[in-house]
């Protein structure tokens, strides 16, 4: 997964990641922000399941959810099924990304490094 940090128009952190998975820098911009602890904690979550091997981690924010498996990540827009919601603004293509779990764990340990002074 190929991405970047940077500051937006209103100096508040901004992840951009490539077309296929732009969905995570929303996610991470939108609803970690500059919350290390909240950040810190799904990347707890996200190791403990690599080293596991089994369960699963849910987190639920404001517009966008994240699953966490021991092999991958997701992430979706909670309008994913609205169908009205989906035509108002946001398609299917949109709507989902998945990575897998390693490369969600090296993205969101960047993000981390990033919000907490590495910018």
């Amino acid at each position: 997964m190929e991405y970047e940090f940077r500051q937006d128009l209103y100096d508040q952190p901004e992840a951009i990641v490539e077309y296929e998975q732009a969905l995570f820098g929303r996610w991470l911009g939108e609803e970690l922000g500059n919350n290390p602890e909240q950040a810190a904690r799904v990347l707890k979550e996200a190791e403990r399941l690599a080293a596991q091997k089994r369960g699963q981690f849910e987190w639920h924010g404001r517009e966008l959810s994240l699953r966490l498996d021991s092999e991958s990540a997701r992430v979706w827009v909670q309008a994913e099924g609205d169908e009205d919601a989906l035509e108002e603004g946001f398609g299917w293509s949109d709507a989902v990304a998945e990575a897998g779990l390693e490369d969600f764990i090296a993205l969101l340990s960047g993000w981390i490094g990033y919000i907490e002074g590495g910018r």
